[in-house]
C-alpha cells in the first residue's frame, strides 16, 4: 500500500512539474516574441535617426565648452 501510495505522490509531482515546464516554454515563447519585435523597432527607430544625425552633422559642430552667449 506504501508503494502505491509513494507512486501516486511521484506522478502527481510529475504531472505538476510538467504543468510548470509548458507555462514556462509558453512564457518563454511569448519573451521571444516581444524581444523579436522590440528589435525590429530599435533597428527601424535607428534607421529613421541616423539620416537626421547625418544631417545635423552636416550642419556645423557645436562647441558644447564654450560659455553661454549670456557669460
Amino acid at each position: 500500500m506504501s508503494h502505491e501510495r509513494d507512486i501516486h505522490e511521484l506522478e502527481t509531482r510529475i504531472a505538476f512539474l510538467e504543468d510548470q515546464i509548458d507555462q514556462l516554454n509558453a512564457q518563454t515563447h511569448r519573451l521571444q516574441q516581444t524581444n523579436d519585435r522590440l528589435t525590429q523597432e530599435l533597428h527601424a527607430l535607428a534607421q529613421w535617426v541616423k539620416p537626421m544625425m547625418q544631417h545635423f552633422s552636416e550642419l556645423g559642430e557645436v562647441d558644447d565648452s564654450a560659455p553661454p552667449p549670456h557669460y
